[in-house]
């Protein structure tokens, strides 16, 4: 499918980007981010403009991405804000900033930040880039909200910076609708000082899963590892539960215990593990909201999977990976076009939802990410056959072969 104009029923998403961004720049930005929805393939630069044809040739959008002035992570993060005001959160209602890195192997040597790093799926070193996101969750829907590709040591540029550093300035940075509640999600690597206090600063809560080697001190004991905690613990003082998921139920043993650990300072720790799984799948959850019970912890802390879902959803059907240029600019604006396209497609979805996306505290359920995707495809086929034939019974049976020949190519 190839398209040279935007369809009317986007333009409300893209419309407000139109006073940041020169004329070209616009035309680029919704281009290519429809492009990375559109095309079925990948989203390289060598297929993207053969269904963006308002620039037929790779160049010019290499050109956009590695030297416009364009603040694409600004638009990123406006659009993010727009798209939580137009769900109307009132006060009282919880929002989840979640934080997390993502790891791309790339073959390039040349690239920009490209360095030696543990890839957890392939479970060896290889040579690629970190990436930081934070997503916020709010009434079940995720928006990406920002991304930083980590300079590593030695590398010319900016003063190096760990990542647990770049986390505690998102936390800082970051704004929650007025008189609605912040949390803080992440694993155990950015359970350490500087993120922590980072959330206290703006008094958010915060939920972490600990290692198992690191020492909790219960009230009214000795300090010892959690791994030597652990099994009397959930052995002699948990509660057997059951966990609602997505599809049935799943039976926890669980059990809170509230304390110190050094460094972080007073926290409730949750134990939770599976009946008839060996204790080193215990995992043992952390947050500074002492007073919820443990059984609200964890159900919490699980709501962190949604950035690994929103992961998927970005490599997989969107390309995030698929990027060849060189410069840290055009990786950057790459990276943020691929969250652009997964906020039109959840703007596309939500406009479907309807009122239900702006009703206080209930859980907005939108549909899974192909679905969504084809969605957007076929509204897009149907304007397309639009434009072509006018409405009329004489057009009918051929805006029907057209919307074949356009599914099928």
């Amino acid at each position: 499918m190839i398209f040279n104009h935007l369809p009317s029923f986007l333009k409300r998403f893209f419309q407000p980007m139109r006073s940041s961004l020169s004329k070209p720049q616009f035309a680029h930005v919704w281009t290519l981010a429809l492009a990375m929805v559109i095309n079925l393939r990948s989203s390289k630069l060598v297929h993207l403009p053969r269904v963006a044809c308002r620039s037929t040739h790779r160049t010019r959008h290499g050109a956009f991405l590695n030297h416009a002035d364009a603040d694409i992570p600004a638009l990123l993060q406006r659009q993010t804000s727009d798209l939580l005001a137009g769900m109307k959160p009132v006060a009282g209602e919880t929002a989840y900033l979640i934080l997390d890195d993502h790891r791309i192997a790339k073959r390039g040597r040349k690239m920009a930040r490209v360095s030696k790093i543990w890839d957890h799926k392939q479970q060896k070193f290889v040579h690629g880039h970190i990436v930081l996101t934070a997503a916020i969750l709010f009434r079940g829907v995720v928006l990406p909200w920002r991304l930083h590709l980590q300079k590593p040591k030695g590398q010319p540029g900016p003063r190096y910076c760990k990542l647990t550093d770049l986390a505690a300035r998102m936390i800082r940075e970051f704004a929650p609708p007025a008189g609605v509640k912040a949390r803080v999600l992440f694993d155990a690597f950015y359970l350490c000082p500087a993120v922590t206090r980072a959330c206290k600063s703006r008094g958010f809560g915060f939920f972490s899963v600990a290692a198992k080697n690191r020492r909790f001190t219960p009230d009214g004991g000795k300090g010892r590892k959690i791994a030597d905690l652990a099994p009397g613990l959930v052995r002699h003082r948990g509660k057997n539960v059951r966990m609602k998921r997505s599809r049935g139920v799943a039976r926890l043993r669980i059990v809170g215990v509230d304390g110190c650990l050094p460094r972080i300072g007073r926290v409730k720790m949750v134990l939770s593990k599976r009946p008839g799984e060996r204790w080193r799948t215990t995992a043992a959850i952390v947050t500074d909201e002492t007073g919820l019970d443990a059984r609200a912890t964890v159900s919490i802390y699980e709501l962190r999977w949604s950035i690994e879902v929103l992961f998927k959803e970005l490599e997989v059907d969107l390309g995030l990976g698929d990027y060849q240029m060189q410069s840290e600019e055009g990786i950057l604006k790459h990276l943020h076009l691929c969250c652009l396209a997964h906020l039109v497609l959840t703007h596309h979805a939500m406009e479907g939802v309807g009122a239900q996306a702006r009703k206080a505290n209930t859980t907005v359920r939108l549909p899974r990410m192909q679905q969504r995707l084809e969605a957007l495809r076929g509204d897009l086929r149907r304007e397309q056959i639009q434009r072509l034939f006018k409405q009329g019974d004489s057009h009918e049976k051929v805006r029907e072969k057209v919307d074949l020949y356009l599914r099928a190519a």
